[in-house]
This record gives C-alpha cells, sequence and structure tokens, in this order.
C-alpha cells in the first residue's frame, strides 16, 4: 500500500527556550545558589507552530490531514532564546485556469 503524505498546514520550527520551572531540589545556602550560577534548564522543542500571539507561541506534536492538532505545549514568548524555521508549511497548489479552445 502507497501512502500519501498528508498536506502540511504548518510551519515546523524547532524552539530553544528556557524552562522556568526547572530547579534541583533541596535546601542551598546563598553561597552554593551563587556558586552555581542559579539553576536553569535551555530546553529544545520541536512541533508544528499552531498559534502565535504576542505572548506565546503554541506547538503541536499531531498534525492531521484537515489542520486539526493534538499533543500541544504552550511557550511564552519570554522564554524563547531562538526559534528556527526547518519546514515551511505546504503552498495549496494554485488553480490553472482553462483557456477555451479557438
Amino acid at each position: 500500500m502507497k501512502l500519501k503524505r498528508p498536506i502540511q498546514k504548518y510551519p515546523l520550527v524547532e524552539v530553544l527556550w528556557d524552562d522556568a520551572t526547572h530547579l534541583e531540589l533541596g535546601w542551598k545556602t546563598q553561597e552554593e545558589f551563587t556558586k552555581e550560577g542559579g539553576s536553569f534548564e535551555i530546553v529544545m522543542s520541536v512541533g508544528f507552530l499552531v498559534r502565535e500571539t504576542d505572548n506565546h507561541v503554541v506547538l503541536a506534536m499531531d498534525v492531521d490531514r484537515e489542520g486539526q492538532h493534538n499533543q500541544r505545549g504552550q511557550i511564552p514568548r519570554a522564554m524563547i532564546k531562538s526559534m528556527r524555521l526547518l519546514r515551511k508549511a505546504d503552498q495549496p497548489k494554485p488553480l490553472v485556469p482553462v483557456l477555451p479552445r479557438t
């Protein structure tokens, strides 16, 4: 059986962002915390860019042929360090006008 790839309705992107919730557990002195440079985690997320607002981007892991999506994640723009386009959304094929025969 030959499978046909669904039309890709959304761009595929890679986002590097600072996960603000990643902190090591346990008590730390001010010196330990400063010595370690604080605790931060840069995360790489890859997905279909289904929505952009002034404050967030929304990525989806799964997209069907109608453009419905599942397994979404919302990333605050203030936390985004970089966003790179991996693959553009497919462009619809232009309609070719049929000219009358003469």
